[in-house]
């Protein structure tokens, strides 16, 4: 009897595995009522359960029907005819059906049971998303729905992420409920896969990509063996990647454990336009115009859907349009340069911040993504430039003029090395006359920040040839420590005179040894350079700020720059390096591409300049000096940055890269210099950072073991968005930022290609296994669904003792028949 009882209750309390419907979810009070009498029993917490049960009881119905109505009945045959009281009667009769029960209880057999059992507390698995799309914010534009989630997160959903609307939500009405009910929490967050979490505060929302599938199966298998319930998945539900998620759904119901969803995010049909950075410069030199270049997305909008875009300067007293374009919204994107001309009331300014917008669009979904905004180091530094040339070509007379006399912020220092000694060289007003080439590195880092090589031979510079042999290796040391060097190709010299020096490695091209003594072409016949990239030209290129008028002055015969005679062929171009203009017919049989024209580099923190053509000045007919100077300022200016990007020009900071995925490690360098411009031998090296939010923080970067003067390090950053980098130091007796890098945060590719929420396949998921799908803003409507005492306990040993035969059995029988003998004396029944 005692297993039969045993294996009845067994089956009570547990309840079948693939049918989650059938659940018990009786509290625990109820569940201690609903044992029978013969099992009333004492639960100790240690998992040591007590119990008094009778091995022997006949049924119920024999009991009621039988024995019991046998009891009184020996009691009214003993005391029904006697003449006595009516309540003595009844005392009497009491007391022999007492000992009538005392016996029947004893053949009944009662025992003592104690068991040892492991108790299995109720788990429910919570898994989070902590995807990078889980960074991003919703207009909700439902008021209803905004206003239960601000109520269920205390957080203002204008103003949060998905990610931190989840979080509160989960602290706030899911975690208490939990708590309540006795149930153990397995926190987990997900994102390719999942991972415990110990503490909320680990969500960051880095993940590259969502795989919802993987997660669930991945946190199912962790805690195989234990009592889990309920599973609880916190996402916007898009998964893009891994095993379908109505696969684990599956797995989730054969297992009876319910998964209940709630889906993060505006859930309205998804309408977006989304603006993307593609490039900006992030140094400039006083007055310049800036170039921004932008893509603008749509999505769920309507054919031919238009926007307009805005480029904004950000003022202490506002916002000014600086320019405005119309765009159609497309999937594919279209990329767009807007032109920030630099006003007069700007002059003094060491910064300007810009942003991009787009308005949102009625309907949208997503806003976080219509606005851009960043800033431009504006640097008052005036470009110093070195122009050696060795004879007076026709190229040189006219752009050392123009240098001399166009622009108030280059200061040019000219050397022709055909002159006479008695010859005055010339310079900018205010400059000493050069009497030598300089040919020392410490006279190049501390002079200038360009040199110009003309037609130069390198061992022609000074009649000491180890100033000529110093001069090279100065040169290459000058770009490396980020100066800028233009090679301009002339008939004679350069860049021929230039295989194996210092200077080779330098060029952005390789040279051709089989074609290094003389031009080969036509020189009677005027051809016109083609630019690599019309639509988006490089900086340098850019001549007018109307793309369309620039393309034409490059590319239409009738109205644009005249073109060339002559160039200077080359094998190839360097890895890394950037052709901005070709020969529109010459092509090397080698490499199957025509002969570059215009080549720009980087060495490695230096920038480098090779024109293949030296008659530029050609472009004088019909526009005088207009396009020609414009070209020449361009050039000189992107050479100068690499210089101009510190402020004393001995700190440099860069990031390793101009963008960023959220889940990347951002990595920081910077270059130091002492006094006498050699690598700084300081341990550490400190910097400032901030990211969006505009909260100034800082970072110790540790100097490079094997370079002397290098200091890495790297941050994690939490956000997409615009981060800058600074390093400050002592100028004019202050401490001021004096050399500053920016980089922007995005999703990466997968997350960003679709961040709008997916309730759908929240709702399949929880439509597989049983369990509620709701939005975020009524998590409480989960509450129902976790009441409690849903512990599992298993037996691990059991021990019975006889609870009858004992002094307290016959102590019992003694005073019930010792009371019956007195009573029945008393009434002379005896």
């Amino acid at each position: 009897m005692l297993l039969s009882e045993e294996r009845s209750r067994r089956a009570r309390e547990e309840r079948a595995p693939d049918d989650p419907s059938s659940r018990s979810r009786m509290p625990q009070a109820a569940f201690l009522l609903s044992l029978s009498a013969p099992e009333l029993q004492r639960i100790e917490p240690t998992g040591l359960e007590q119990s008094l049960r009778l091995l022997d009881l006949p049924p119920a119905w024999v009991v009621v029907l039988v024995v019991l109505p046998l009891f009184a009945a020996a009691a009214w045959i003993g005391y029904g005819r006697e003449q006595i009281s009516r309540a003595m009667r009844l005392v009497l009769m009491a007391l022999r059906v007492g000992a009538f029960l005392l016996l029947g209880l004893v053949l009944a057999r009662p025992v003592r049971v104690e068991r040892r059992e492991e108790v299995h507390p109720a788990s429910v698995l919570v898994l989070v998303d902590d995807s990078a799309s889980m960074r991003r914010s919703d207009s909700y534009g439902d008021e209803a729905l905004r206003e239960d989630l601000e109520d269920a997160s205390g957080l203002s959903p204008a103003n949060a992420t998905r990610l931190e609307l989840a979080r509160s939500v989960l602290e706030r009405a899911l975690l208490p409920v939990f708590q309540r009910g006795g149930y153990q929490v397995e926190l987990f967050s997900f994102a390719e896969s999942a991972s415990p979490l110990t503490d909320l505060a680990g969500l960051s929302g880095r993940g590259g990509a969502t795989h919802l599938g993987d997660a669930l199966y991945q946190a199912l298998a962790s805690q195989r063996g234990k009592n889990v319930t309920d599973a609880v998945v916190i996402s916007d539900g898009r998964s893009n990647g891994g095993a379908p998620a109505l696969d684990a759904a599956r797995a989730a119901g054969v297992a009876g454990v319910p998964v209940h969803t709630l889906v993060v995010g505006d859930t309205r049909a998804e309408k977006n336009a989304v603006l993307e950075l593609v490039d900006a410069p992030t140094e400039a030199l006083e007055g310049d115009e800036l170039g921004v270049t932008v893509r603008v997305r749509g999505r769920g909008n309507s054919r031919g859907e238009r926007a307009q875009l805005l480029l904004e300067e950000l003022e202490e007293g506002g916002e000014r349009v600086l320019a405005e374009d119309e765009v159609e919204l497309t999937e594919e994107g279209e990329r767009i340069v807007l032109i920030a001309q630099s006003p007069q009331h700007l002059v003094g300014k060491n910064e300007r911040r810009l942003r991009v917008t787009l308005p949102p669009l009625e309907g949208e979904t997503m806003v976080d993504d219509n606005r851009l905004e960043f800033s431009v180091h504006i640097s008052p530094a005036r470009i110093r430039v070195l122009f050696v040339e060795g004879y007076p070509r026709w190229e040189y007379r006219f752009v050392k003029n123009l240098l001399l006399r166009a622009d108030k912020n280059i200061d040019v220092q000219c050397f022709l090395l055909s002159a006479t000694k008695d010859f005055p060289q010339e310079a900018s007003a205010g400059l000493e006359s050069l009497t030598a080439v300089p040919t020392r590195r410490e006279d190049l880092l501390a002079k200038y920040d360009v040199v110009i090589l003309g037609d130069v031979d390198p061992y022609a510079v000074s009649p000491d040839p180890k100033k000529c042999e110093d001069f090279l290796h100065a040169l290459r040391e000058f770009v490396e420590a980020g100066g800028g060097l233009l090679f301009q190709a002339g008939e004679f010299h350069n860049p021929r005179a230039l295989g194996s020096t210092p200077l080779e490695d330098v060029l952005p091209v390789q040279l051709d040894a089989t074609r290094m003594l003389a031009f080969e072409g036509d020189t009677r016949t005027e051809f016109r350079p083609v630019v690599e990239d019309p639509a988006h030209p490089h900086e340098i290129l850019r001549l007018d700020p109307d793309p369309d008028a620039n393309r034409a002055l490059w590319e239409d015969p009738s109205q644009g720059l005249r073109g060339f005679y002559w160039y200077m062929p080359v094998q190839k171009v360097k890895p890394g390096a950037q052709v901005l203009l070709r020969h529109p017919s010459d092509r090397n049989v080698q490499t199957g591409e025509n002969y570059p024209l215009m080549v720009l580099g980087y060495f490695p923190a230096g920038r480098t300049l090779f024109l293949a053509v030296d008659s530029t000045y050609r472009w004088r007919y019909r526009y005088g000096d207009r396009y020609l100077d414009t070209f020449w300022r361009n050039a000189m200016r992107w050479l100068a940055l690499g210089r101009l990007k510190s402020g004393d020009r001995r700190y440099r900071i860069e990031s390793s890269r101009s963008t960023y995925d959220i889940e990347d490690r951002v990595q920081l360098e910077v270059r130091v210099l002492d006094e006498d411009y050699r690598p700084s031998d300081e341990p550490t090296q400190r910097v400032g950072w901030s990211g969006p939010d505009g909260v100034e923080q800082e970072l110790l970067l540790a100097r490079e073991p094997d370079r002397m003067g290098v200091y890495r390090g790297g941050l994690e950053v939490d956000r997409p968005g615009v981060y800058r980098a600074w390093v400050d130091g002592r100028m004019d007796g202050r401490v001021q930022r004096i050399s500053t890098t920016e980089f922007e945060v995005v999703l990466p590719s997968r997350e960003n290609q679709d961040p709008s929420p997916d309730p759908e396949n929240l709702r399949l998921l929880s439509a597989k296994t049983g369990g509620k799908a709701l939005d975020l803003a009524h998590a409480r409507g989960l509450a129902s669904e976790f009441p409690g005492g849903e512990e599992r306990r298993e037996p691990i040993s059991s021990r019975l003792e006889d609870a009858w035969d004992g002094w307290h059995t016959l102590l019992v029988a003694l005073l019930l028949l010792g009371a019956e003998w007195i009573l029945r004396k008393r009434v002379e029944l005896l």
